[in-house]
Order: structure tokens, then C-alpha cells, then sequence
């Protein structure tokens, strides 16, 4: 099974801490500013006096299949980097600083496909799935004060843009979830801002009416309303150089002194129905995960185990869903648990609120992820009390195993009473798919309204497999 997210040494956190500094943030706020704006501001990069040859950015004419996700996004060639000297600044800030690009490396492995996937569906430059680099270093759980995830949303933006944020989830911290609302706001943004993608990703950076207004100044004078001709100062759009910086890295690591570790061009993550009510812990070991790789994974849950309420899904890697779906019964014989929400009041203590709910203190701070007895007035904590046998039972994952399996005996004296004619019906043959140049398993699911796991049990495949343009693929069972 593929490791993600390994532990630093010392030296290499305290690198990491730097560059993260010079990184985090994703917008300045505006006084002028909307429900959809976002709110830190970013710190200046060292200046260096020497500076890097411009990059080429030629169309070339490449395979449409590539091995490595990386790769994929070097040849996009999307975006036109201009040799500007902010982007260079950020450019020679990054030479040679291999740590930071591997842990970025492992940090993204398992959703960079997923993002470029959609952002390929979408018809979105790829190069945008090098954001969240700039904005969290690719961890998913990065917190700054407001923004959140991967691509550092503030809670109005998510859910301005459907996301679930509460006490128990926060949608942001969602890898795959937060990829599929920043995409609908950065493809407003684009058709807002004049259908230039820099001023987009400016726009998400500095709040769109910043940059709606520089456009509306240009437009008044005649002149163009493409990024480079706004004008708009450094220091309220400090995303974009770095942005701009990594995509001419990618495209060229070698030339920074770099090596990027390749990502496979395939999937690695499936979502399912969560389990209402079930402790994370359970759900990882059905999975043959650890509770720390589940919550690599599903870093949107912020508490011990499933909301009770509400529809929620799970990312699990492909090759633990066989796993999964074969010991998910035995999660529902597990103790399931319902939450709540209790907010601090004048005089609480953890003993008090324990004893008001029947709970111990240790069950309080556990739930809640506490290591100190202080509480703030207002402060949220999570209550968790034991469901009701059978109480609100979420349903299993059906496949068509075992879907099969439960309608044998509904169907049995019914089967006896007309297999002499069902006998003398063709028996219908498995439809089937053949692969197109540019196919990937992924694509031929959604395509053809399958699961995933699906298509690759009929197939016999997994998630190594390779397919090639012609190959024949069964579709249905």
C-alpha cells in the first residue's frame, strides 16, 4: 500500500516551516469585499539578484497518454508566463529546495489526479492544479485564521459554494469536496473577470471586486483588461507570481535544481456512502487502513466518528474498497454513537457538562480532541452518546454481489415456477467498452455509470493496471 504524508526530520520541519511561511494565505481582504472573497494576507519572499533564463512555454505536439500525473500537467501549456520580475523572484526563491517539493509530492499523491481529472472534464487549464502548492504546500489540513484545506477557503466562500461546514465536518478540509466547490468559484471568477484565468486566480487570491474594479478602470480608459495590463500592486495579489513561479518549475524542474516524483495517471481515491454514527477507527480497520491513514484521506472529519445525521461520503484508496465492502456488516453490530452540539457556558467545567450528559471526562475530551481541562466560554464541544440498536442503521454498500445474494431467496419458488420458460430466453451478454486514446479507467466509470470498483472486478483489473487504446472492457455484469 502507498505511504502518504511521512514525518519530516527536524531540520527538514524547520525548512518546511519557513516555506510555508513564505507560501500560506490565499487573499488580502479588500474594503470592498463579498461573501465569496478570501481574507490573509502573505508575506513577502527573499529577493535574490540573480535571476533565471524565461522559460519556453512553445506548444508541443505530445502523446495524449502520460504515465505520471506531473507530466500530464507539464505539457498543458495553458497559461502564458510572462518574464515578469515578481514571478521571477518566487522562481529563484524555490531553486534547490528539494524537501519542500518532496513533501509536496507525497502530500498530493493521493488527490492530484482527482483534481486534474475534473479539471480536464471541466476544461480548465491544468496548471491550476498547482494552487493549492502555493496556498497550503498540499496539506489538506492547514488552518490559517479563516481559511482552511487545501485551497485555504474561508467558511463563507465554501458555503457559498455547497460545501457542508459544522461542528463535526468542515467540507474545506474535504480534499475532494473543497476541489469540486473551488472549481465552480474559480470558473465564476473567470467568466466574471473578463475570461482570463490569471485574473481568476488574482480574483481568488484578492477578492473579486479588487479586480473587477482595476478591469472597469482599463475598460474606461480603452485599455486592455488581461492581467499583465492591470497594474494591480504586488502586495494584493501575491498568489499569482508564486503560482506563475510554480507552473515554469513543473515544466522545467531540472532547471531549478528539482526532481518531482511521479504521481501515477490513475485513481487512487473512490467515494462511498459514510456510516452514520460509526467511530472512524472502525470504519479504517474494515477498510485494512489505520485510524492516521483514514484521516489522510478523510481529513474533513473533525471528530471521532461519523455525524449521525446528515448524508456524508468517505474517500477510501481503490485497492482497500474490495476490503471494505467485504467487513462493512460487521460495522453495524458495532456501538454507534449520536452527537450533538454543547457550547460552553459561564461557570462550566469538564466535570459538570460529563456528568450533566452521563459521560465521563475522559469520553468528553477524547470526543472532542482536548489535552487540557481549560474551556472558553463559547467554545463548541461535540457530545457523543450511544445510538439506539438499530436506530437510523445506515444500509451497506450494495454490489452486485451481494445484492444477487440477498434476492436468491426472495426469488427462489418464483424461479422454480418459470425455468422451464426462462430456459428458453437468450441469456443477454455483458455490454462492453472499447478504450479510446486518452481513456482512463476513471473516465470510462463516470462515462458509463458505473463504480469505479466496479469496472475493474468485471475487468479483473486493479489499480495498477494499464489500459491500452482498442482493449475491450466489460461495462456490466
Amino acid at each position: 500500500m502507498r505511504k502518504t504524508f511521512r514525518q519530516p526530520h527536524a531540520l527538514a520541519a524547520m525548512v518546511i516551516a519557513m516555506l510555508m511561511a513564505q507560501l500560506s494565505g490565499c487573499a488580502t481582504t479588500s474594503a470592498q469585499t463579498s461573501p465569496t472573497e478570501f481574507g490573509a494576507g502573505l508575506p513577502e519572499a527573499e529577493d535574490h539578484s540573480e535571476s533565471a533564463e524565461p522559460q519556453s512555454v512553445e506548444a508541443e505536439v505530445i502523446d495524449e497518454r502520460y504515465a505520471d500525473v506531473w507530466e500530464k500537467i507539464q505539457h498543458a501549456r495553458t497559461i502564458d508566463v510572462h518574464d515578469d520580475a515578481e514571478v521571477r523572484k518566487q522562481r529563484n526563491f524555490f531553486d534547490d529546495k528539494q524537501k519542500f517539493m518532496t513533501q509536496v509530492t507525497q502530500r498530493a499523491e493521493p488527490f492530484l489526479y482527482y483534481i486534474v481529472s475534473q479539471l480536464e472534464a471541466r476544461n480548465m487549464p491544468l496548471e491550476l492544479a498547482l494552487l493549492p502548492i502555493v496556498e497550503s504546500g498540499y496539506n489538506p489540513l492547514a488552518q490559517a485564521n479563516g481559511p482552511a484545506g487545501l485551497w485555504q477557503m474561508i467558511p463563507a466562500t465554501g458555503r457559498n459554494f455547497g460545501l457542508t461546514i459544522n461542528s463535526a465536518y468542515d467540507g474545506r478540509k474535504d480534499a475532494l469536496a473543497s476541489t469540486d466547490a473551488v472549481l465552480d468559484y474559480l470558473q465564476h471568477l473567470y467568466n466574471t473577470l473578463g475570461n482570463d484565468w490569471i485574473n481568476a486566480v488574482a480574483g481568488y487570491n484578492s477578492g473579486e471586486l479588487v479586480i473587477k474594479a482595476a478591469i472597469d478602470r482599463n475598460k474606461a480608459k480603452g485599455k486592455p483588461t488581461d492581467f499583465w495590463s492591470l497594474n494591480i500592486p504586488a502586495r494584493q495579489v501575491q498568489t499569482v507570481p508564486k503560482w506563475l513561479a510554480f507552473i515554469q518549475i513543473i515544466r522545467e524542474p531540472s532547471h531549478y535544481n528539482l526532481k518531482v516524483m511521479p504521481i501515477a495517471n490513475r485513481p487512487f481515491l473512490e467515494r462511498l456512502p459514510a456510516p452514520n454514527g460509526v467511530e472512524i477507527s472502525q470504519i479504517a480497520n474494515a477498510a485494512g487502513l489505520t485510524k492516521a491513514e483514514f484521516k489522510t484521506y478523510n481529513p474533513g472529519y473533525r471528530q471521532s466518528v461519523i455525524p449521525s445525521k446528515g448524508k456524508y461520503q468517505i474517500a477510501l484508496p481503490i485497492e482497500n474498497i474490495g476490503h471494505y465492502q467485504e467487513n462493512q456488516h460487521k460495522l453495524y453490530a458495532q456501538k454507534r454513537y449520536d452527537s450533538q452540539t454543547y457550547i460552553v457556558k459561564s461557570g462550566d467545567s469538564l466535570g459538570t457538562i460529563a456528568a450533566k450528559f452521563d459521560l465521563s471526562v475522559k469520553e468528553l475530551k477524547q470526543a472532542n480532541n482536548l489535552t487540557s481541562d481549560r474551556l472558553k466560554i463559547g467554545q463548541e464541544l461535540t457530545l457523543l452518546t450511544p445510538m439506539a440498536a438499530n436506530d437510523n442503521e445506515p444500509e451497506p454498500v450494495k454490489t452486485k454481489a451481494n445484492t444477487d445474494k440477498s434476492s436468491t431467496k426472495a426469488n427462489a419458488s418464483s424461479t422454480k415456477a418459470t425455468s422451464s420458460k426462462s430456459t428458453d430466453k437468450p441469456v443477454a451478454k455483458a455490454k462492453t467498452y472499447k478504450v479510446k486514446s486518452g481513456d482512463s479507467l476513471d473516465k470510462i466509470a463516470r462515462k458509463s455509470k458505473v463504480k469505479l470498483a466496479d469496472l475493474m472486478k468485471w475487468n479483473q483489473l486493479n489499480a495498477k493496471s494499464i489500459i491500452k487504446p482498442g482493449q475491450e472492457l466489460k461495462i456490466s455484469e
